[in-house]
């Protein structure tokens, strides 16, 4: 549990100045602030249970004996840091990738999880951007080093290149700030989601909802812009047009899940790759296989059936990706409210020559008992949908991925799995 002090009358009015100037100059920041950081009257949790600041995905935390000894532009850095790191939801994402104690790669690969390797990989994208975006003052005391990470790297990207730079694995403890090769440190703590609200992190997690958040930054970067504060170019209107309008196909977000969830088999030269020997190209094919089975759901519902080039461009798109991965088996279920059939199919470029059977309305679990009564455990399943039915209860053993295509549905509407918007149009 956190324990509040309370400010002095010196420092209610350093922290009056801070909370100015940070609207003076990113009016953004400020607007996530005291829309999705409310802690009260002063937008603020003050604390002497962190070094100088912290933040849970939710609350800034300051410890106001520490904090009010910087300088004003430095205060306004430190500010927009916790701010940025509840924006990307690095707590939350820290907490998930601890339980789980490995960070995954879209290639496949992974790297054992260290709270402090990741403290320091967030800080040295944020600083980044802080620093390129003219945001407050940078303390030369503070991480910063364009050799290793930069603001153009996600926190993941830079998790490796931290990891690899020798700083991983060194048993960091959760909430300990980091500190890197040349000495520079982390000013900041990042605490379990939850912390500040005196509940736990998994309720935290599960109540957090990214469309609240994205819809607030939003409206905090157009808020910006209309002051003449954010203009076009800057390196932090290019960072969260990058972050509210990612450029990542849904193919390629299909890709980046059978890698993480599935691998892919070996190659063997005896077995030409078809797919380039037409064009004069002898490459070896995939042998042995990545997968044992991989189910692949599609909803008959009319939302569907109505649109047979969606069905066919989802198929060119998944049976390339599976010519990769290689199941041993491969099951194609047409699925309504019932199981009308199941093709097995023998390659992956066979998916794309099946037709759409079914029509009616949509629940989800019949695909899931089917699987259960049959006594099958596939590698993923992956299940094409308006989104529209009624879900199990619970969710299986084995990986989900949806391919979601009704825009704008809400966070956690998917109560399991992973979800990839799919465009109807394309």
């Amino acid at each position: 549990m956190i324990n509040r002090v309370e400010l002095t009358a010196q420092q209610a009015r350093l922290w009056g100045e801070t909370r100015v100037a940070l609207m003076w100059k990113c009016p953004a920041f400020t607007h996530v602030l005291y829309t999705m950081m409310q802690q009260g009257s002063d937008f603020a949790v003050f604390t002497r249970d962190v070094p100088i600041a912290a933040t849970d995905g939710a609350a800034l935390l300051l410890n106001p004996d520490t904090f009010f000894k910087y300088n004003l532009q430095e205060r306004v850095f430190i500010v927009a840091h916790e701010i940025m790191h509840c924006i990307l939801d690095h707590c939350g994402t820290g907490y998930k990738l601890k339980r789980t104690g490995k960070v995954p790669f879209t290639d496949g690969s992974s790297l054992p999880y260290d709270h402090q390797t990741m403290n320091i990989a967030t800080d040295l994208v944020i600083n980044d951007l802080l620093i390129r975006s003219k945001i407050g003052e940078y303390n030369k005391e503070w991480l910063h080093d364009i050799s290793i990470a930069t603001c153009n790297d996600s926190a993941i990207d830079a998790y490796r290149k931290v990891y690899r730079k020798g700083n991983g694995g060194k048993g960091g403890k959760s909430g300990q700030s980091g500190q890197s090769g040349s000495g520079q440190s982390s000013f900041d703590e990042h605490l379990d989601p939850g912390t500040s609200q005196g509940k736990s992190a998994q309720d935290a997690v599960n109540s957090r909802s990214a469309q609240e958040w994205r819809t607030a930054v939003e409206a905090g970067v157009a808020s910006a812009r209309a002051q003449g504060r954010m203009p076009d170019g800057s390196p932090l209107i290019d960072f969260f047009n990058k972050l509210l309008k990612p450029q990542v196909s849904w193919s390629d977000k299909i890709k980046a899940f059978f890698a993480r969830k599935v691998g892919s088999g070996s190659y063997d030269w005896r077995r030409p790759d078809r797919r380039l020997i037409v064009r004069d190209i002898y490459a070896p094919g995939r042998s042995g296989h990545g997968a044992g089975i991989v189910a692949v759901a599609i909803d008959t519902s009319g939302s569907i059936v109505s649109d047979p080039k969606l069905i066919k461009r989802f198929f060119d798109e998944l049976a390339g990706i599976l010519e990769d991965v290689r199941p041993k088996r491969l099951m194609v279920m047409w699925i309504d409210a019932a199981v009308h059939s199941v093709d097995d199919v023998d390659e992956p470029a066979d998916i794309r020559n099946l037709k759409p059977k079914g029509g009616g309305g949509t629940d989800f679990r019949p695909a899931f008992d089917w699987l259960a009564k049959q006594g099958i455990e596939p590698d993923a399943l992956v299940y094409l949908t308006d989104g529209y039915g009624t879900f199990p209860q619970h969710a299986p053993s084995y990986p989900t991925l949806w391919g979601n295509i009704t825009k704008d549905l809400k966070t956690g509407h998917y109560p399991f799995g992973e979800v990839i918007d799919i465009p109807v149009a394309a």
